[in-house]
């Protein structure tokens, strides 16, 4: 059940980040490939593990230890909670600092369920 809730929070904190990212593309009409001004290199790098890389890995983990119908489900409900929660209660797109630190959780998430994953 902790594991579950990890999964959950993780890919909730990666698909905030990836729509946060993605709206603040669309608002200054970017590429996708951009890099915000003013980042430091470890926000730079930060922004990449926490962003495709963590949420792959996460995803992966969830087709392997859950049923492949309830990743989907879940993948689904985090987009609706930051679609419909989210960009309406907080100001979105997110800061950059807000950014990083949710990098940082959806990375360290993808770790924690690996790691258990491993040990088991």
């Amino acid at each position: 059940m902790v594991l579950e809730l990890i999964f959950f929070a993780g890919l909730l904190s990666g698909v905030v980040n990836s729509r946060s990212t993605n709206e603040t593309r669309k608002i200054h009409n970017l590429p996708y490939s951009f890099i915000p001004d003013g980042q430091r290199p470890l926000s730079v790098i930060m922004s990449f593990v926490g962003g495709p890389i963590a949420i792959t890995a996460t995803v992966v983990w969830g087709f392997i230890y859950l049923e492949w119908y309830i990743v989907i489900a879940l993948w689904m409900i985090c987009g609706a909670i930051c679609r419909f929660v989210i960009e309406k209660k907080f100001a979105f797109p997110l800061d950059l600092i807000t950014l990083f630190y949710s990098d940082i959780f959806t990375t360290v998430s993808a770790i924690i369920l690996w790691v258990a994953y491993f040990i088991k």
